[in-house]
């Protein structure tokens, strides 16, 4: 995240900015919109949804605006899914939110999927450089959310943790995001590992360490930290 950015985020929460009724602000911030869908079925429906969730894969890559759009899939827990999802822009996101690719996932899982879609919409707080990819790469999706107050705590952790991580070996993408504007103080990492034996060793390093061992205290609910598996 630029300075700049930081800074127009910090003024607003100083001036008492917050959601509407309707659980939007005033302002969407620039940038790209990195969009987390959480899916989840009972295994015997696992076929058809990864069918469902593939056309949608296809059709939105083809829709104007997108950058990525991925399917994961948890390991030990294939019931488990996500959609990855990176917008050239809020309003190109929003427009694809109203597009018939949206509108035919939502109607294609509804009777398998348990409850309602669950999808939060994030800027990048900081972001590493993209290394090429790997056949063997291991993808790691972690949820992090503190109390209103402890984000500044988190902000500095998360700053001295990201520069920290880049030479670390097997490193291919790391993404800190930020689920502004909806809500500021939960954190989303899109990691991904050349192996999961690089992950490992990344999470055994001194500063991986020092980050979960001082995040701990003031998380709001327990660190989520999954490994995924890129569906072709």
């Amino acid at each position: 995240m630029t300075s700049i950015l930081r800074a127009v985020f910090a003024a607003a929460l100083a001036l008492g900015i917050g959601m509407s009724a309707q659980g939007q602000t005033a302002e969407t911030p620039p940038g790209p919109a990195y969009v987390t869908t959480y899916l989840e079925f009972a295994p015997s429906s696992v076929a058809n949804a990864t069918t469902a969730l593939k056309t949608y894969r296809d059709a939105s890559r083809r829709e104007s605006g997108a950058t990525t759009v991925d399917i994961y899939q948890e390991a030990g827990h294939p019931h488990r899914l996500i959609l990855r999802e990176i917008w050239q822009d809020r309003a190109a996101y929003d427009r694809h939110a109203m597009a018939s690719s949206t509108a035919q996932l939502r109607t294609a899982v509804k009777p398998i999927h348990f409850g309602d879609l669950y999808v939060s919409v994030h800027i990048a707080y900081w972001t590493s450089p993209v290394k090429p990819s790997g056949a063997n790469d291991a993808f790691v999706i972690s949820h992090i959310d503190v109390g209103g107050m402890n984000v500044p705590r988190l902000k500095e952790l998360l700053d001295a943790l990201g520069p920290a991580s880049v030479n670390d070996a097997g490193l291919v993408r790391y993404e800190v995001l930020d689920e502004v504007p909806a809500h500021p103080n939960h954190f989303r990492f899109f990691e991904q590992w050349s192996s999961e034996a690089a992950w490992a060793a990344h999470h055994a390093s001194a500063h991986a360490r020092r980050f979960r061992d001082s995040v701990t205290p003031i998380l709001g609910t327990p660190y989520d930290q999954r490994l995924y598996r890129l569906v072709n």
